[in-house]
């Protein structure tokens, strides 16, 4: 479209060349012919306006091997009169068993020391990227006790974000084509390394998985992991709600290590982080005042926050991006759901392999096993009894989670101190834009949900 509309207007404008250009017909046809080389400029400014596209990885980066596509991944639900403003639907039942496809790639290719890579089975299925401290550690240990449920030696592997991400972007920025390629491939293989790959091989309807909760930070990997694993494996989320879930991190913290801040002072810390990122103008209250506010007041004071202006879901999530903080130590940055979800909706919900979960939907055991037979889970029989590793009303775990893994569930034991009722309603102040956004990006089962 674009080139016939330069190429049109050149005609336009070559036919106009033997005319009286002072003329008062061909001023304004020297006028659309402006407007129109603008759009065309703008058009391509927009096209090419992100950091890396598959475009770019496809025409050179990552010359994608043929890999057969597997049937789970084709779309569940034809009727989109549902799916939200960034096309997200959860997807519904029925869905197709696990089919295991193999994958060859090539190192060095076309050269004397051409290299064949072949993996019998293509892994992983199932990645589940988050968000911490929202159950992610339950499910894993929950889905290891299906029979066809495979996950990995290593309990969170950090493979692509910490292996992958930072070697494939600085080939990327180097114009390294070839050795991109051969990392690829290399990468595909090593990460069979994290599993029994003679108990996948040997039982095609076992569904591998993963979890590394960081990887929900990464902007860029969406689009690594796309290219990474051509077989499509799909992406589960879990979401807690974002001061329940910053008030746990800080637990956690307080318990493993030598922490000696109060919550208190890192949400000042933090908050004046968001201001001088741009999430945030201005705190009209600091959280001093807005206790005294609800001290001399019986209702609750309104907002104590002032948002930056006709602000979009793209402009928060771009700011996320770039902001210049520790995004993975740092405990309210992670409860900003909807910036840091942007991209991976953006390229995996339009083909329904992202399912997005509610963190007490992995206490039910029915929704557990929806979510796994959406994994290509078909037998969804488990090896030891369900119950024991559902919560008391208590929040607490009712057994030890898996003998085997070095992760103490009972992290927590001992500090069971209670999120200051002031400090939960200023975060729920903080948050309230931010979950809103959830409704866009996911849906109107999203409305109200964390008020």
């Amino acid at each position: 479209l674009l080139c016939n509309i330069v190429i049109g207007s050149a005609k336009e404008y070559n036919t106009m060349v033997g005319t009286d250009r002072s003329s008062s017909s061909f001023q304004p046809k020297l006028g659309i012919l402006t407007f129109v080389y603008i759009l065309v400029i703008l058009s391509f400014q927009t096209l090419f306006s992100e950091e890396l596209t598959s475009l770019e990885l496809n025409n050179g980066f990552a010359k994608r091997e043929t890999a057969a596509k597997s049937p789970l991944h084709r779309k569940y639900n034809s009727n989109t009169t549902h799916r939200s403003n960034y096309g997200y639907y959860r997807p519904q039942p029925p869905y197709p068993p696990i089919q295991h496809i193999s994958h060859t790639c090539l190192i060095n290719r076309n050269t004397s020391s051409e290299q064949v890579i072949h993996l019998p089975t293509a892994v992983p299925h199932l990645i589940l990227i988050g968000a911490q401290k929202s159950a992610t550690s339950e499910f894993q240990v929950l889905a290891d006790k299906y029979t066809n449920v495979i996950t990995p030696r290593k309990f969170e592997p950090h493979f692509f974000d910490f292996q992958v991400q930072g070697a494939l972007m600085k080939m990327i920025r180097a114009n390294e084509t070839e050795e991109f390629d051969n990392a690829v491939c290399r990468f595909r293989q090593k990460y069979t390394e994290f599993f029994n790959m003679s108990q996948v091989n040997n039982n095609t309807m076992s569904v591998v998985m993963e979890k590394t909760p960081s990887y929900m930070l990464q902007h860029n990997l969406p689009l690594i992991i796309d290219v990474l694993c051509p077989w499509e494996p799909k992406i589960l989320v879990i979401l807690r709600d974002p001061v329940d879930r910053a008030w746990s991190h800080y637990r956690m913290s307080y318990s493993r290590t030598n922490l000696n801040q109060q919550f208190a002072t890192i949400v000042k810390n933090e908050i004046d982080n968001f201001i001088a990122n741009g999430l945030l103008d201005n705190a009209t209250m600091s959280l001093d005042d807005f206790e005294a506010a609800l001290a001399n007041n019986s209702h609750a004071p309104s907002s104590p926050f002032v948002f930056p202006k006709n602000m979009t879901l793209e402009k928060y999530a771009q700011l996320v991006q770039l902001y210049r903080g520790n995004k993975k130590k740092e405990y309210l940055i992670r409860g900003l759901y909807a910036p840091l979800l942007l991209p991976w909706v953006k390229r995996f919900a339009k083909d329904d392999r992202l399912m997005v979960m509610k963190f007490n939907e992995v206490f039910n055991a029915s929704i557990v096993d929806e979510v796994l037979r959406f994994a290509g889970v078909e037998d969804t029989s488990v090896d030891e009894h369900y119950d024991d590793f559902i919560r008391n009303k208590k929040g607490k775990i009712k057994g030890r989670a898996n003998k085997n893994l070095t992760v103490d569930y009972h992290a927590n034991k001992g500090v069971e101190m209670p999120l200051d009722p002031t400090i939960r309603l200023y975060l729920k102040f903080l948050y309230q834009p931010f979950n809103r956004f959830l409704v866009q990006l996911l849906g109107e089962e999203w409305d109200g949900w964390g008020e």
